[in-house]
């Protein structure tokens, strides 16, 4: 499995762990559990695990970016977590836009990010 998708309904997280290249597969698995997710809870909170990323699947892209543009204002804070070295610099860029409170870690503090979505 490259994606692995938990939810808690107690904090209204959702936490993603990608590991190797998002298939449309694991897209279409996840975002209809996901939207229903958000559907029931209003507004949740994101934890996104990259352990590693081989890219995704072109077929994924547009589907993505419409998922986002959609429940974009419904997610109040996202946690990205990996030791990429590119990752960091890009979410925070894309993070600037958005209303959406995001901050980076790197793997080894996986903890105090849950903790920071927890407590917001």
């Amino acid at each position: 499995m490259t994606v692995k998708y938990i939810e808690d309904a107690d904090t209204k997280t959702v936490e993603l762990t990608v590991s190797g290249k998002v298939t449309r597969e694991d897209y279409d698995r996840i975002a209809d559990r996901m939207q229903s997710f958000i559907d029931a809870q209003g507004t949740v909170k994101l934890i996104e695990v990259i352990e590693s990323l081989d890219g995704f699947e072109p077929s994924v892209i547009w589907p993505g970016i419409k998922f986002d543009f959609r429940n974009l204002r419904h997610i109040s804070h996202v946690a990205v977590v990996s030791d990429i070295g590119w990752i960091g610099p890009v979410s925070k860029a894309a993070g600037a836009l958005m209303s959406t409170k995001l901050r980076t870690y790197d793997l080894a503090d996986l903890d105090a990010a849950r903790e920071w979505v927890a407590a917001a």
